[in-house]
């Protein structure tokens, strides 16, 4: 990760500046404070250049400060860092702002790939500073770790006490961060497991629910098949019914065929002609034929009549029959058994029916009762009469016996249209009974929706019971090893021949390793072969004292620069992303010559593994650093930079 451009408006000391921060090798930052002869280089900027950076990606400098207080006193507004990051081919640049003008006090970031620029600015700062933190790869804490040594971030490690050098060491190592992920390891586990017990409950009342759906659709399927059955009873009855109608339509429609309608007609208009010759005879006997004629029309009426009631009681003695046939039969739209005081309602109109269809038809047989004796006198009156009429016997016994046939012939079309309306009725009951709805149909399909809903939900159920299980598992691991026994103490074992050959390694340089310096976090405990924690920094010097204490300050100022380098590269280590960059402020500082030009090797070859160090001084270091860059602080306060190479 490098930072190829740093610019800043109005931060701290520094009103303007824009500097290249990637692969620059060695440069010494220096500060001339040219608006006050008093203060040097003091005021100028230079440690303005490291504040401005961590503040740009984190909100507050490598020294704490944040809020207002990061804004030039001189401007009092404007603040604006902007910063570009390169990672992996792409450029991000990350700007922070307060009291700005356009900018306000937000953060805003952007991508560019080369083509096209992404804006990634989120709804708030909160949000934003994520996407900061996911592009840099580290807290603030391990960043400054990381790129930044100063005087203030450079303590006294070898004299520290236990106590403070252990909490040093853990939190450099990262192993301050093992507790709190001990503790929520442990409520993640307990969760993982309340999540089991919970996922593996909702699986068996899943399986419980399959087993009754699956008995319920056995039930359903017996009661649907029941019904099927009598339904297809019913369509056959009536099937049957019609197919004997059809044979008697047939029957009578042979006999109909066998009248000739039309030639008894005229033949009758002709006899009548003839017997209209006989004038007063003949009208009279008109008149008693038409009596007799009108009684014998009204007894064919009434019988006709009567033929039809006696079709509707028949009929309403089915509908009576078909109404309790229907008692225990589900119910068309819920599916409970009909009662018997469900049906009726429509029992007793059936009933109703019938009774009206039985006064009627037996209203009938006294009318027609009477008519046929008021036909016998009819025609007793008449035969009396045309006794007594000259004879025309032959012409009226045919004419009687052409209206027997035209009787007989209209009695048979009569007949033929009861059997077609009876079919009829019997056509629509068979297109009702087709037409009902299986009750069970419908709970059928809902039953096998349950059940198909069921079996889908009982793989998930099963599969977050499965996975439940085991992220208890993982759970459960995770806990041992963030427990006191588990990482911790291997990366404790690992850190300490680490700080040793880091520290060994600057010490070397700095002292031409006539000082040992070594980092410690066992010692033996008080039972054989057992250990205890104990975090210590022994220094020996071969050609002097054999502790810190008697070390000279500037044997003192070598080993602190060492350790702390090596607790800065322990540091480093834990950052998840590569920084090619690394900031020395007045690191030099209280070092002999001698100290200083191997301070300068040190932090040269620092350089090639960084790509760019950064060494701030108030020192003249030209004889040991060929790139120069110089803050000023003009008159006005404001800054100019300038940048020399020897």
């Amino acid at each position: 990760m490098k930072f190829p451009k740093l610019e800043i408006e109005n931060f701290l000391a520094i009103t303007e500046a824009t500097i290249n921060m990637s692969d620059r090798g060695l440069v010494a930052i220096q500060g001339l404070n040219s608006s006050d002869s008093s203060a040097n280089s003091n005021g100028a900027g230079k440690s303005s250049i490291a504040d401005a950076l961590c503040w740009a990606l984190f909100g507050t400098t490598a020294r704490g400060a944040t809020g207002d207080d990061v804004i030039n006193n001189t401007v009092g507004k404007g603040c604006r860092v902007a910063v570009d990051v390169v990672d992996g081919g792409v450029t991000y640049t990350i700007t922070r702002h307060r009291k700005h003008k356009t900018g306000k006090n937000g953060l805003k970031v952007t991508q560019h790939d080369g083509l096209t620029e992404t804006d990634l600015t989120k709804g708030t700062d909160k949000l934003t500073q994520e996407v900061v933190g996911q592009i840099i790869g580290s807290s603030l804490d391990v960043f400054a770790g990381s790129i930044y040594a100063g005087q203030e971030k450079m303590p006294d490690l070898p004299a520290m006490t236990d106590k403070t050098l252990k909490m040093l060491v853990e939190e450099a190592a990262g192993v301050t961060l093992l507790e709190e992920a001990y503790k929520k390891a442990r409520e993640a586990a307990q969760l993982a497991d309340t999540q089991l017990t919970h996922a593996a409950s909702h699986a068996d009342q899943l399986q419980e629910q399959r087993e009754t759906l699956s008995r319920m659709i056995a039930g359903n399927k017996i009661n649907s098949d029941a019904w099927v059955t009598d339904r297809d009873v019913r369509l056959a009855n009536a099937a049957t019914q019609v197919k004997g109608i059809v044979t008697r339509v047939k029957t009578v429609d042979l006999e109909i065929k066998a009248f000739d309608p039309a030639a008894i007609v005229n033949a009758i208009q002709a006899i009548d002609k003839k017997i209209a010759g006989v004038s007063d005879e003949n009208t009279k006997l008109t008149e008693l034929e038409g009596e007799v004629a009108k009684v014998r029309a009204d007894i064919s009426s009434a019988k006709e009549k009567k033929t039809r009631a006696e079709m509707e009681i028949s009929t309403s003695e089915v509908m009576i029959k078909g109404v309790n046939d229907r008692i225990g039969q589900p119910c068309s739209e819920c599916g409970r058994p009909l009662t018997k005081s469900e049906v009726g309602a429509a029992e007793e109109s059936a009933q109703k029916r019938l009774d009206h269809a039985k006064a009627y038809d037996h209203g009938l047989l006294k009318h027609i009762e009477g008519a046929e004796k008021l036909l016998a006198a009819k025609i007793l009156a008449r035969d009396q009469f045309k006794a007594g009429m000259t004879d025309i016997s032959a012409e009226q016994m045919e004419r009687q016996r052409l209206e027997q046939q035209h009787a007989e012939y209209r009695q048979r079309v009569s007949a033929r249209e009861i059997l077609m309306t009876e079919a009829r009725g019997l056509k629509e009951k068979i297109e009702t009974i087709k037409a009902e709805t299986n009750p069970f149909t419908a709970q059928a399909e809902q039953i096998k929706a349950d059940l198909e809903k069921n079996q889908k939900d009982l793989a998930e159920a099963k599969a977050r019971a499965a996975t439940a299980e085991t992220t208890a598992a993982v759970e459960k691991e995770v806990v041992r090893v963030f427990s006191p026994a588990g990482v911790r103490a291997r990366i404790l074992d690992e850190v300490t021949p680490f700080l040793n050959a880091q520290t060994s390694k600057y010490l070397a340089t700095l002292s031409d390793g006539n000082i040992d310096a070594t980092w410690s976090t066992l010692v033996p405990a008080a039972k054989k072969g057992e250990f205890k924690e104990k975090f210590s920094i022994e220094v020996a010097n071969t050609t002097g004292g054999g502790s810190f204490k008697t070390l000279s300050g500037g044997e003192k100022r070598k080993v602190r620069i060492a350790t702390a380098l090596a607790l800065q590269d322990l540091v480093s280590t834990r950052a998840s992303k590569p920084i090619d960059l690394f900031i020395g402020d007045e690191i030099d500082d209280a070092l002999d010559a001698s100290g200083l030009e191997r301070l300068m090797l040190i932090l040269d070859e620092k350089a090639k593994e960084r790509g760019s160090v950064f060494v701030i001084s108030h020192n003249e270091l030209t004889d040991y650093i060929r790139q120069t860059l110089t803050i000023e602080k003009v008159a006005g306060g404001a800054t100019k930079v300038t940048e020399v190479v020897a």
